[in-house]
């Protein structure tokens, strides 16, 4: 059988500036040959984010997990906390920022996975 389980401990995350952050592929065809679905983790510093981007061949659904933040989503401004689950359409510009004063991790999934995300 092929591997299916990831722990985040066992990935080296990727720095991304000039937003700090470090991101996290855990699912992917790198890591389990997953072909559909990407997902991994997204922590930025406090006052970082993750700038704003659209995706337009990918939907992408997140999760809060800790820290306090932020969603600029087209028109409209969302607060996030732990236990908030976001979803961003196709084409639609999305932006983060963690407005706490301690790291903000959020999980990330893709569908279908991004480019980089597949061999």
């Amino acid at each position: 059988m092929a591997k299916v389980t990831v722990r985040e401990s066992d990935v080296e995350g990727t720095k991304k500036t000039p937003w700090p952050r470090v991101s996290k592929i855990l699912i992917s065809e790198h890591t389990v040959g997953a072909k559909q679905i990407s997902m991994g983790t997204n922590v930025s510093e406090p006052g970082s984010g993750i700038p704003i981007h659209k995706h337009t061949d990918s939907e992408e659904a997140m999760f809060v997990i800790e820290g306090t933040g932020k969603l600029i989503c087209g028109n409209e401004e969302y607060d996030l906390y732990p236990g908030t689950a976001l979803f961003s359409p196709l084409g639609v510009e999305h932006q983060i920022i963690n407005t706490g004063d301690t790291p903000f991790k959020i999980v990330w999934a893709y569908a279908p996975p991004l480019p980089d995300h597949l061999k």
